[in-house]
């Protein structure tokens, strides 16, 4: 099946970065998820099948190619493990490696709602998403599936949902 690449050298590169980038993508949500902050407190009532844990101060996440700084978050956890982080801050920064595709995004909101399980960001406040694909989109209320790479914006009182797209070069 390689055969054809074999002879190749500039394909036969592009084969393995290729292959190597997608099996990183494939263990983002294998990594460890790792949360530091400056302070914590464990919020020991369980509410609907999840407790709560907030991070304020200097939040960091990091889960394989995704980054997140922010300045608070509450952490939702069920029996299965982390099932969304609600983030805020001045503004939040996220930024994820999607795939060869799509590349990077890079996200900054006032506020932002990750359903981790379901692979849903729900992003609000003064939001910038900037991408090599999408472009770059501004908002009051922007929603992302980063499995589907769907993108939904809607307007708020004073601010229509804006697209920027660079010309070809």
């Amino acid at each position: 099946m390689l055969k054809p690449y074999i002879n190749r050298p500039n394909s036969l590169l592009l084969l393995v970065l290729v292959s190597n980038t997608i099996l990183a993508l494939g263990t983002d949500k294998q990594a460890d998820f790792i949360l530091d902050g400056d302070n914590f407190k464990n919020l020991p009532v369980v509410i609907e099948g999840e407790t709560q844990m907030k991070f304020w101060g200097n939040v960091s996440i990091e889960q394989g190619t995704l980054k997140i700084n922010a300045d608070d978050a509450m952490v939702y956890n069920d029996k299965e493990g982390v099932s969304k982080v609600v983030l805020s801050g001045n503004p939040v920064h996220m930024k994820q490696f999607i795939d060869v595709e799509y590349g990077e995004i890079n996200v900054k909101a006032n506020k932002i709602d990750y359903r981790i399980k379901s692979d849903l960001l729900y992003m609000t406040g003064d939001v910038v998403i900037k991408s090599k694909v999408q472009g770059e989109m501004h908002g009051e209320k922007i929603t992302m599936n980063l499995k589907t790479k769907e993108i939904s914006g809607e307007k708020s009182e004073n601010q229509r949902v804006r697209l920027i797209l660079k010309p070809s070069k």
